[in-house]
């Protein structure tokens, strides 16, 4: 029977039905407000009287916005903002009970998962700096790590122990949907890489630089790998280039090696070059995506199907998550119930 470690009922469901929680991703900062003309309110809602104020909703929804990279019209906008709001909602409910309850989280342990997420940021300085881009204090900071630890300790609560995922149950999911752990072809090849922009060069340079000089530097690469495929043409030693030249040191270090790929995986340039390839031979130059290839083909291996035991370990976690994910569900649709929710803003 599988017996799923603290990690997976307690940061996973947290992350799945919690999406709101106030740390993580930055916002782009291009001084345009895409909440403009959304008519959101200051306060967008109140739970058991505590009012959550729009700053946040604002935030999130700009962020999500700009994620999408595509623009929405009002009515797709109105319901974005409506399911964040809804997950506050969430989140605040989870807090208050929390707090009903007595699971209070220790001032220190919030402040240790303050020092971690700071050490995401290259200075104090820089921490800081994000801070103020997002309208946020430490202390509201503080407290959105409050509120997210005391949500994992209730849904760590509602869950152990109370989801139990068979042998059999595993083994039947395996058996009913066995055409979807159908692999792919799949293939072994070394490459040589030569990236349109250097990797350093893309760290320490301002994006406005790389614009502007985006032309000199593929042109630059263009000819590296030029150089590099002649030396394979007249007889180099493909690892040996691969380990000089390729911009790829994962793999240069093995020789070029890529170990195993599906088809489909990788850039479709690629794969189309792999396809023209018989065991042995070596491509001419291949441009994707991420700049300039050489390849050679070591092994293919054709479709076949995921051995049981393979993929068993990943069943067992999507069976444990789905039956959690409703268990939680229906804790959260209880708190709902029970609770004094007056929302001023509702997506359409």
């Amino acid at each position: 029977m599988f017996k799923p470690s603290g990690w997976i009922f307690g940061i996973v469901l947290l992350i799945n039905l919690i999406l709101s929680a106030p740390v993580g991703a930055v916002e782009p900062v291009d001084g345009q407000d895409l909440t403009e003309g959304m008519n959101i309110p200051g306060v967008v809602a109140k739970v058991n009287g505590v009012e959550l104020r729009s700053d946040y909703i604002r935030f999130r929804v700009n962020l999500d916005l700009r994620r999408i990279g595509q623009n929405l019209d009002a009515k797709q906008k109105s319901k974005l903002a409506g399911a964040i709001i809804d997950k506050e909602i969430v989140r605040e409910l989870m807090y208050q009970e929390g707090q009903a309850k007595g699971s209070g989280v220790a001032p220190e342990t919030v402040e240790k998962e303050l020092q971690a997420f700071k050490k995401s940021y290259e200075s104090e300085e820089k921490f800081q700096e994000i801070l103020k881009m997002r309208g946020l204090t430490e202390d509201e900071l503080k407290k959105g790590i409050e509120v997210d630890l005391i949500a994992k300790n209730l849904l760590d609560d509602r869950v152990k122990g109370k989801v139990h995922v068979t042998d059999t149950q595993v083994k039947k999911f395996y058996d009913d949907k066995k055409e979807s752990f159908k692999r792919p072809e799949s293939f072994r090849a070394r490459h040589i890489f030569v990236a349109h922009i250097p990797y350093d060069v893309v760290k320490s340079t301002p994006q406005e630089e790389l614009k502007e000089k985006a032309s000199e530097y593929r042109a630059t690469a263009k000819k590296k790998i030029e150089e590099v495929f002649a030396k394979v043409k007249s007889g180099g030693n493909f690892e040996e280039l691969a380990k000089q030249y390729s911009d790829d040191k994962g793999s240069a270090e093995k020789g070029g090696d890529l170990d195993f790929m599906y088809k489909g995986v990788f850039d479709p340039q690629f794969d189309k070059a792999v396809a023209g390839l018989k065991i042995g031979e070596t491509s001419d130059i291949v441009e994707t995506e991420f700049g300039y290839h050489i390849i050679r083909l070591m092994e293919t291996k054709p479709s076949d199907y995921a051995p049981f035991k393979d993929v068993e370990e990943s069943i067992q976690k999507h069976l444990f998550m789905t039956e959690a994910q409703k268990l939680v569900g229906r804790y959260i649709e209880g708190l709902r119930k029970k609770a004094d929710i007056i929302v001023y803003y509702r997506g359409q």
